[in-house]
């Protein structure tokens, strides 16, 4: 499925302006290294073909993975936010067509309740103006970017406060 998703992520920036911030190795290699890291979570939305996929891991004080960049990430997003655990969303994509445009913001709300986040958190390049007007549609706010992650560029942080539904609604 690896490759479907791969196949997924490319068509759902082709022609957009943030296409030059997506490479499919670099895309592969993300998915490989989220997959492994405690709590991952993957999400996908199918109809005869996958339309659909989210997925990330979460951080916090008290989790396994706490060293290197989740302790360095987790550090900064705490001084921003006084919130120490969140969910990163390593992707959010959907397929092109009209029809799906909702399935991108439906697919990640649902990793960040089903993951019992308070948080979410997304790391764009800092010129993906592209995708960061697609969170921001989203109800996602750009903090801007965070300097000192082990990264070649420093990137901005968008975050999104996990709407928990009301008893009345239930």
């Amino acid at each position: 499925m690896r490759e479907d998703i791969a196949d997924l992520a490319m068509a759902s920036v082709a022609g957009t302006p943030g296409e030059a911030f997506h490479d499919r190795g670099d895309f592969v290699h993300r998915l490989a290294v989220s997959a492994h890291r405690p709590g991952f979570a993957l999400l996908v939305a199918e109809t005869t073909v996958l339309v659909g996929c989210s997925f990330g891991f979460p951080v916090g004080p008290d989790g396994p993975g706490r060293r290197g960049l989740d302790r360095t990430l987790q550090e900064s997003i705490q001084r921003l936010t006084a919130c120490a655990r969140f969910v990163v969303l390593t992707q959010v994509d959907a397929h092109p067509h009209t029809q799906h445009r909702d399935i991108a913001r439906r697919l990640q709300q649902r990793l960040l309740t089903d993951r019992h986040a308070a948080m979410g958190v997304a790391l764009l390049h800092p010129f993906d103006q592209a995708g960061q007007a697609a969170l921001e549609s989203w109800g996602w706010q750009n903090l801007g970017e965070i300097v000192g992650l082990p990264s070649p560029v420093a990137p901005c942080v968008l975050i999104l406060p996990v709407e928990r539904p009301s008893p009345a609604s239930r």
